[in-house]
């Protein structure tokens, strides 16, 4: 049997524009975990969707994208609305892991989920300098420190993180074939 993959695609419509770039890379990846054999499934964060049957979507993951734009040093609020009622359905979390012997030891290792693993891909308007040198706005913390917070989110569900990837300038300065094929490997590196 095959392993399956949910994408969650967080492209988000803002003031009439926006999403694209990441419906293209969330395509992407889907056409590439087919060709390597994956099963695979894309949810739209910015349509209408069942939060039970979303959940259902998780359990029978064994891995999951989250495709999203940095939109103010995080994702879109749909994706965080998305979380919010998702992982409140039965079968994502199961306490926070402490019990009431040792109640200020051990928070956050309750998760469940723990044979899944996730990949975060994000699309930025910022160059890779801002996240990689200490003397630019994200102060040499990189992709993975900006989105700290959404690390420890799914580690509390017990998944289990792959390496993220990230596309830089896609605005001011876009490169986006580059990207693609960027994309494309790391796909083929963490999948193949």
């Amino acid at each position: 049997m095959s392993k399956h993959v949910l994408i969650i695609d967080c492209g988000c419509e803002n003031y009439g524009r926006g999403g694209c770039l990441n419906h293209y890379l969330s395509n992407i990846a889907d056409e590439e975990l087919q060709k390597l054999g994956y099963s695979t499934e894309i949810t739209l964060v910015d349509s209408e969707w069942e939060p039970a049957a979303e959940a259902e979507k998780f359990k029978r993951a064994d891995f999951v994208i989250v495709q999203t734009p940095g939109w103010w040093m995080s994702t879109p609020w749909q994706f965080k609305r998305y979380l919010d009622l998702v992982w409140m359905q039965p079968g994502i979390a199961h306490g926070d892991g402490r019990h009431h012997e040792t109640p200020t030891k051990g928070y956050g290792t309750g998760g469940i989920l723990n044979d899944k693993k996730y990949m975060l891909s994000s699309t930025w308007n910022a160059p890779i300098q801002a996240f990689t040198e200490k003397d630019q706005f994200f102060e040499g913390k990189g992709i993975d420190g900006v989105f700290f917070w959404l690390h420890k989110a799914f580690a509390f569900i017990g998944m289990k993180p792959m390496e993220s990837f990230i596309c830089n300038d896609v605005l001011k300065n876009p490169k986006i074939d580059e990207d693609v094929k960027r994309w494309k490997d790391h796909i083929k590196k963490n999948f193949g």
